[in-house]
């Protein structure tokens, strides 16, 4: 019983690491063309959702964090009634669920652009016979950057949802593990 509550405790530790730093790294993420232009992070609807995703993680595992310290110290609940183990269980699939979605998304976006960059790139260099490799690479860091902040929140992710198998056993082990609907 120990250990699993203190692999909780080091889960949500991680998670919280791993989102904050999904957040930070897709905020700074920016592109200055030639133009003298910036492109950031929201400018693309996609990346809008992973770091509005990365940031609701983050809020959630903040707020499970003290009541998973309490737990780790004490051995004991916060609260006696079955408040918790119900929120633990339903809030983290919901919450590793919604991270995946980011993750996907961002995944997805990002990929896409750097095919169509490449692309479009080539065919511009063919057509002007200029050199273009200097705003090839920054564009490439842009979306580079972007993959790394998702990889991010795809670890997030993946410690969500080993912390969803968790609590689901804690559910199942306490004393009044009643079915939802027909308890």
């Amino acid at each position: 019983m120990a250990s699993k509550v203190v692999a909780t405790l080091v889960f949500r530790i991680l998670a919280l690491l791993l989102l904050a730093a999904s957040v930070v790294v897709l905020a700074t993420n920016k592109l200055k063309l030639s133009d003298g232009s910036k492109i950031r992070f929201i400018d693309v609807i996609a990346y809008r959702y992973v770091a509005a995703t990365g940031a609701v993680g983050f809020l959630y595992t903040l707020v499970q964090l003290p009541f998973a310290i309490y737990h780790a110290c004490t051995q004991k609940r916060l609260l006696h009634n079955n408040f918790l183990p119900e929120f633990d269980f339903y809030g983290d699939k919901v919450m590793s669920l919604l991270l995946g979605t980011g993750a996907g998304a961002g995944f997805a976006v990002s990929f896409e652009f750097k095919r169509h960059l490449s692309d479009f790139i080539l065919n511009l260099e063919v057509l002007t016979g200029e050199d273009l490799s200097e705003a090839k690479s920054k564009k490439e860091k842009f979306l580079d950057r972007a993959i790394i902040a998702t990889g991010l929140l795809f670890l997030g992710f993946i410690c969500m949802a080993i912390l969803s198998v968790l609590s689901s056993v804690s559910r199942r082990g306490s004393k009044s593990s009643k079915g939802f609907f027909f308890g």
